[in-house]
Parts: structure tokens; sequence; C-alpha cells
């Protein structure tokens, strides 16, 4: 959560960050602010709210300068507001800091740092930093051991970076545990907590790891490890296009991720499914005698990602037969789980820095546990910390309730499933080939819901007034059931609850009223005629029903109030058809309710604290 960015060269710093910040604003938008070494002082500007916020007061009060920092801020510690917003500074206003993460020992810092008469003007955890660094050089220590003295006294995941008046060239940073890179430019350098502020100008990035700091100056680059010793750093060629963070003519990223789910299944089938139909993961560098020999999974996740992992788990107990656990990540580290030499933990994260994630996938290898990440940025800290990892090919996404790398995931499980399954000699020639044929027809089926996401749009205005919606699902799609009250949550504000359709009358049908629209995954299937029950007695109540049926279905469709209609398929990748119409339905009525789907209240897009 929050951006960082840094630029040392010879460009105009103000408009370098303001474009990086923009990149980064789905990381977090509550405020934004940027500093400026200008000659011999640092200028700071930062405002509430949103960047165009912050671009406003910049054409009030422009700054010139050739090296600086930016952060666009999600609160952690402190109501959004321009005190708590950053770059925060020390008294003298001649060291400046921006940070993500949190400082978990920051009220025993401050309680110090209070007790030597230094006052303080936010509610940050983040403003200890520059006052422990003045402290620091107040006792006469160098920069370097200054910053080498605090990174070793601050407790939490976290990523900085700093300008001091007293070094106007120079931008330091700092990561343990929360993501930062350096991009290299001609005669420039730049620092990003995310590749996306990084395309329009590198071609080259490296990415730090933990317990690595160090400063770059437009023409010198220099790393290092916690204990002061040089690092040389590995940059790579970056590949990733500008189109694919721009919006090519959708009113919004969240549309324009729910299309693109039609070109990246086929992207992902190509690669996944050789001239044998055979599936593959190239980048699997797990042994295949060891997953053989699995004989538990748990699967660790958190938000949408645990929703996948929850249809993973039928997944693999149904095709590879191993039993299989999904636990919410937040919770897996704290209560002491018993598990064993021959289970494995797979680890799933869109951002593949997720905090909760991380954190559980270091308790498993404290418990010498073999790891399995599944992540949309194979750079990333979870995939870089795991034994394994597989790609979920689903391109940035930058829409802050996810869409397409969910579907990428539960198509990764599947095919993970079978891949296993397979190599387990439990699936025949003749079945594998069914199945891949089935898999083959995902993206004209997908295509084919989208081409008629007006349905939904027409609906969308019917639902305006709402406050509460239930979700019912069964079997493979209970999960589906959960992704879409959670989508409608998080984007629409409509209070929104996912249930399991045979826990209905424990319970949850108490809520039922002509009121309380219901949205009924009832594909065809061996527990269809469950459904239809489920069904049948919202009707009894007055309820309203929304259906999700399999095309030519009559006897849900006679009776709901809206009905949506999916293409055939087998029932275990229902799911993946199922899910989309739900996220249209999020996305028209958060539209419709004047509400913007990319960037939801409260939320960014990378959880990277606890």
């Amino acid at each position: 959560m929050c951006g960082i960015v840094g630029y040392a060269g010879n460009k105009n710093v103000e408009s370098v960050l303001i474009v990086g910040l923009a990149c980064l604003e789905y990381r977090g938008y509550d405020s934004a602010g940027i500093a400026v070494v200008d000659e011999d002082e640092i200028i700071i500007r930062k405002e509430k709210g949103k960047i165009k916020a912050l671009e406003a007061l910049l054409k009030e009060k422009p700054v010139k300068g050739k090296v600086g920092l930016g952060h666009t801020r999600w609160a952690t510690h402190g109501e959004p507001s321009r005190i708590n917003a950053h770059p925060h500074t020390n008294e003298k206003n001649t060291i400046a800091v921006v940070h993500n993460g949190i400082i978990e020992n920051y009220i025993d810092l401050k309680n110090e740092l209070q007790s030597k008469g230094y006052r303080f003007q936010s509610s940050t955890d983040t403003e200890i930093i520059p006052h422990l660094l003045n402290d620091e050089l107040k006792s006469g220590k160098k920069i370097d051991d200054a910053l080498m003295s605090i990174y070793k006294r601050i407790i939490g995941k976290w990523a900085i970076a700093v300008v001091f008046e007293s070094e106007p060239d120079k931008v330091f940073f700092a990561q343990d545990g929360a993501p930062l890179l350096i991009g290299k430019g001609k005669n420039e350098y730049f620092l990003a907590s995310d590749l996306s502020a990084l395309i329009r100008n590198c071609d080259e990035v490296a990415y730090l790891s933990s317990k690595q700091w160090g400063f770059f100056t437009k023409e010198q680059f220099q790393l290092f490890n916690f204990e002061g010793v040089k690092i040389e750093a590995e940059f790579k060629k970056q590949e990733l296009k500008w189109e694919e963070v721009d919006k090519i003519g959708f009113p919004h990223y969240m549309l324009k991720e729910i299309h693109e789910q039609t070109s990246i299944f086929r992207r992902v089938l190509e690669k996944r499914i050789n001239d044998k139909n055979e599936i593959e993961f190239t980048e699997l560098i797990a042994s295949k005698e060891f997953l053989t020999k699995v004989n538990r999974f748990v699967i660790q996740a958190a938000g949408t990602s645990l929703h996948s992992g929850m249809i993973g788990k039928h997944y693999l107990e149904q095709f590879a037969k191993v039993q299989t656990d999904t636990d919410m990540s937040s919770e897996f580290r704290y209560r002491n789980p018993v598990v064993e030499g021959d289970t494995m933990i797979i680890a799933i994260s869109q951002s593949g820095e997720t905090a909760d994630t991380l954190a559980s996938v270091h308790e498993a290898k404290a418990k010498f546990l073999k790891v399995i990440s599944m992540v949309n940025n194979v750079n990333s800290t979870i995939a870089r910390e795991s034994d394994a990892f597989i790609d979920t090919c689903a391109g940035v996404e930058i829409g802050v309730a996810s869409t397409k790398a969910f579907t990428a995931q539960v198509l990764h499980l599947f095919l993970f499933s079978i891949y296993l399954a397979r190599l387990k000699w439990m699936i025949t020639d003749e079945q594998m080939k069914e199945i891949v044929d089935e898999v083959k027809t995902l993206p004209t089926k997908i295509e084919s819901i989208l081409q008629r996401a007006s349905e939904i749009e027409k609906w969308a205005k019917d639902f305006v007034s709402s406050k509460d919606f239930v979700f019912l699902g069964r079997t493979y799609n209970h999960p589906i059931a959960l992704e879409g009250a959670l989508k409608l949550k998080e984007i629409s504000y409509i209070h929104a609850s996912g249930y399991a359709g045979g826990e209905f009358k424990h319970g949850p049908i108490a809520l039922i009223t002509s009121d309380v629209p219901v949205v009924c995954i009832a594909n065809k299937s061996e527990i269809y005629p469950k459904m239809i029950s489920n069904i049948q007695e919202i009707k009894a109540r007055n309820g309203k029903i929304i259906s999700i049926v399999t095309e030519g279905d009559t006897s849900a469709k006679s009776m709901s109030d809206y009905c949506f209609e999916i293409p055939d398929t087998h029932d275990f990748l229902s799911p993946i058809l199922s899910v989309i119409p739900l996220q249209l339905l999020s996305y028209y009525v958060s539209v419709a309710r004047s509400c913007n789907p990319d960037q939801p209240r409260n939320l960014a897009k990378a959880v990277t604290v606890e």
C-alpha cells in the first residue's frame, strides 16, 4: 500500500515525480506529496486527496530541481490530511523521508525522541525516521552510518527513501520487506515501489531484496546490505509496455481488465498446453518426484486470492486426490498449525507482496516446509522467497478490485491440479484429451459473455438504492458467491454477503425481504436441484432473484426476476464463467451509484502491511 517514487537526473523533477505518482495512485490515494532538493534547500509540497489535488497545488506553487522524492499514501497511522501526508521532515527541514509499510515499534521510538525534546507534527509512524536520523547525525555520525543505525532499530516490513539538504545530489533508499526497484536511464536513475512507474523512462530495472540499501545520483548508483557490505545490483531488461497500464479507450481500468480475460486465457493456454496436449509449467523448478509424494496442501491467501484458493482445494482433492486445506494468511501464522514434512504450502498473491501471505511463507519456511507460490509478478518478494513459483500471466492489473488476476489464478490452479494428477497417473489419455479440449473452449465462451455485458448494464439502475445483497452458490461456485459479494462491497459500497446454498436455511434466510436482491449461481450440475430449492425458498419470501444459469435453462429462469445465461461447460470449469457476470454486475452498479470502481474508498491494490 502507498507508492514511492524518486529521481535524480537532468529532467524537471516535479513532472517526473507527478507522472510516477499517477502510475502508482492505485496503491494509495488518501494524500500525496513530493520533496524536491532545490540547490541548498528541501522544498515540500503535499496535499490531501488524489494526485490531481497535488497537481493543482503545484500549479499555484511550482518547484524546480533535478533531485526529489514523491509519495502517494494509503493511511495506516493518522487520518488522511495534509499534515499526515508524506514526505515528513525533521524540524529544520534538512531531511525529508517517504515511507511504505509499518514501523511496529514506532511508539517506543517516538517516546524516546520526545524525551530528548523532539516535537512531532503528524500522527504517523513515518515521522520518527527523519527525527531519528537527525538525532544520529547530531551525535556526530556520517549519513551512511546514521542510516545503517536506524535500519537496525526500526521493526516491521518497510521501505523508505530519503533526501538530505547536505547531500543535494543524492537519493537514499532502503527496504526490509516492502518492494522497491531501481530504474536506469541515460544519466539518470529512478526509484519506485512498482514497475508501472518506471516503464516510460527505463529499459533496465533492478529489484531490491530485503535488508538492502543504497543511494544514487544522476550518474552513480551504489547498493549495500545492512552491514555496509557493497552489493552488485542485477539490472534486467523490462518488457512491460505502456499500453498495458493504459485504459486504451475504456472508461475505467476495471472494465478494461474484465474484457482482457479473453485474450489472457488464450495466451495462458497457448503457453501451458503443448502440441501433445500436455500441461507445462516451464518456470516451475519443483521436483516432480517430490510433488507426487505430497500428502497435503495448505493454500495460503487473502481476499480474492483466498476465494481462488477455495476453488483450488476442490481441484486438488478431486483430480490429484491430495488432502487440501485453504487458510486465510492472516490467521495461519498465529494459530500454530499442525503441519508435517510431506505438507506443501501454496501461497497465492496477485501482487506477490501481500504482507499476510508473505508472513505465512516465512512461517512455513520456519517449519521446513516447501512453498510454491502463484503470483502475477515473478520478481515479487513472495516469488523470490518461495521454493518455486508459477506465473499466473494475467498482466498488470491496475483496478483495485481484482478481476482478470482472479480468473487467471483459478485457471492455473485447475491446470496445476491436472498436471499433478497426470504425474500420479490418475488421469487417462482419453480423460486428458476431453479436459484439454474443454479448457480450450473457455476463451470463446468468456468472449460470448462479455458480448452481452449490456444486459447487465441495464439491470444496474434497478439496484442503485439497494442496501443489502445476498449471493448463493454451491460446491465449485460457493467461492464465487463469496467473490461476487466481495466485489460488490468493494466498489459499490453496498453491503453484501456470500453463502453456501446449503447454509442458507441455517440463518441467512432471515435476511430475505422484497428489498434484498439474491444472486443465485444455478449452473447445470448434479446439485442443480438443490439450488432450485434455494430459489423457491427465496421466491416464497418475495426476495428479488438474480440467477446465473446455463444456456437453455428454464426452471431457474422462470422463477427469476433477472437471469443471465452462461455457456455450458463442465461443472468444475463453471466458476470461471459464472464469476464474469458478477464482475460486470458489481462494475455497472458501482458506476450507476457514481462510485469510482478503480479507486474504492479505504482500499489499495497491494496490501503490504499486516
